[in-house]
């Protein structure tokens, strides 16, 4: 692997990026769909989780590694009361869960490793992945790093469909949006 300064800037430049706009959403999502919070951290209507989506599929590990950043920011008012194992887990969770679910379908050769590439179905199939094990994953952390009153199998299910919800929505925004744009282009271009 060649690791130049110019690479390793790049790919800190795109982290940071990452990170502000997963905060950033994070907190518009926490904004809007407040009053629909399900429990403490599960939301019904959470579109950050289509963001995390989009960051790796689109940047793969400075994405990731902006999601696990954005986390650390987001939560870093749990320091206060003595948390920090579970932040900085939460944020591995958060970050890593959809570049493993990405690296492992690639491998099984379940998602192509090209963009262009990807299919409608391998897409949906990467979102059911990724929801499941997000959930799994977030919900057994949680488990063991016993924060508040939790019941793993209550607070399972809503999450993966909230994640699920989520990561849908955001990527048919995004391919309307791509959709728009690429129509607007082709239609300037006959003039």
């Amino acid at each position: 692997m060649n690791l130049s300064i110019r690479n390793m800037a790049e790919a800190v430049v795109l982290s940071l990026v990452s990170a502000a706009l997963f905060a950033g959403f994070f907190r518009l999502n926490e904004l809007i769909f407040s009053a629909l919070e399900h429990s403490q951290g599960v939301n019904w209507i959470f579109l950050p989780a289509g963001f995390r989506v989009l960051l790796v599929l689109g940047m793969g590990l400075p994405g990731c590694l902006g999601i696990f950043l954005g986390t650390l920011y987001l939560d870093h008012a749990h320091l206060l009361h003595g948390h920090a194992m579970l932040i900085f887990l939460t944020g591995i969770v958060s970050g890593f869960t959809p570049w493993v679910v990405m690296k492992t379908m690639s491998h099984r050769g379940l998602l192509s490793a090209d963009l262009k590439n990807l299919t409608y179905q391998q897409l949906l199939n990467f979102t059911l992945f990724y929801a499941a094990a997000n959930a799994v994953l977030h919900q057994l952390l949680w488990a063991l790093i016993n924060v508040h009153s939790h019941q793993m199998m209550v607070e399972l299910w809503p999450m993966f469909v909230v994640d699920l919800l989520g990561a849908l929505l955001m990527l048919y925004a995004f391919k309307g949006l791509v959709n728009l744009i690429q129509g607007r282009r082709s239609s300037s271009g006959s003039l």
